[in-house]
């Protein structure tokens, strides 16, 4: 018997059909008419939402100004410029800023590298946690607030944290330029940043040393111990703190 020969286009045919339902199609054809040549139907304009933008905080990085150099020479002057000049060394790291506190010729000076988020929010310093064990830091040295003079290497916050590297020689100049200005009794650095800067001594290496600082001639006594900051997270500091300042303490007070 001879056999019928094949018809390659059933086979074909056959094959497509195979694939088709192995794939999982159902149907090989719809219910309704499909006009193809039909324009597709216009899509809904889509509307981007609006980008929201962060509110302003008194720490967000600015761009820097200028940085200016020809600084007041009275205390008054120094004093108002460092609260409302952003172009002076160290003001131009947040909009905000945390003005110095403090008189002219004051019984201790404490400088800090730069203000808590406390202290732009109040424009001043002393402020939160950090602040408020500085006072307590300073009440037990027999200090009144009215004999101290508060202030920074830097009056605003930089956005990481910490000085910028580049521009701690100038901020350095600036504070020796605020204490031959104020003319403090006694000088009080917080924090190896202060330090390293005023004394130019690491802090470790400041407190074991008690060096004096040179003020035009003049022999300041300078002490250097842990910032609050610092005595926050690591209390047990504190008693190696409290050794430091005892140099510092008001004797006349007991």
């Amino acid at each position: 018997m001879q056999a019928a020969p094949l018809d390659r286009g059933k086979i074909l045919a056959d094959s497509i059909h195979s694939w088709w339902r192995d794939a999982g199609v159902a149907y090989l054809c719809g219910d309704e008419a499909t006009n193809w040549l039909a324009m597709p139907a216009a899509q809904p304009e889509r509307v981007e939402p609006p980008v929201r933008r962060p509110s302003a905080n008194p720490s967000a990085p600015v761009a820097a100004p200028p940085v200016r150099t020809d600084w007041p020479a009275d205390f008054e002057g120094m004093q108002a410029a460092i609260g409302g000049d952003a172009t002076l060394p160290g003001n131009g790291y947040s909009p905000g800023r945390a003005a110095p506190q403090g008189m002219a010729s004051a019984a201790l000076m404490v400088l800090v590298d730069f203000p808590e988020e406390e202290d732009l929010r109040a424009e001043s310093f002393g402020n939160g946690p950090v602040g408020r064990l500085l006072q307590a830091m300073l009440a037990a040295c027999g200090y009144a607030p009215q004999e101290l003079y508060l202030g920074a290497l830097a009056h605003s916050r930089p956005a990481s944290g910490a000085l910028p590297g580049a521009d701690m020689a100038l901020l350095a100049d600036f504070a020796r330029y605020q204490i031959k200005v104020a003319q403090p009794a006694r000088l009080l650095c917080l924090g190896s940043a202060v330090s390293e800067a005023v004394l130019g001594q690491e802090l470790m290496q400041a407190r074991a040393n008690l060096p004096d600082f040179n003020q035009d001639g003049g022999i300041l006594t300078a002490v250097a111990t842990f910032h609050p900051r610092t005595l926050l997270a690591r209390p047990v500091l504190k008693a190696q703190a409290w050794k430091d300042l005892q140099r510092i303490v008001r004797k006349d007070r007991a």
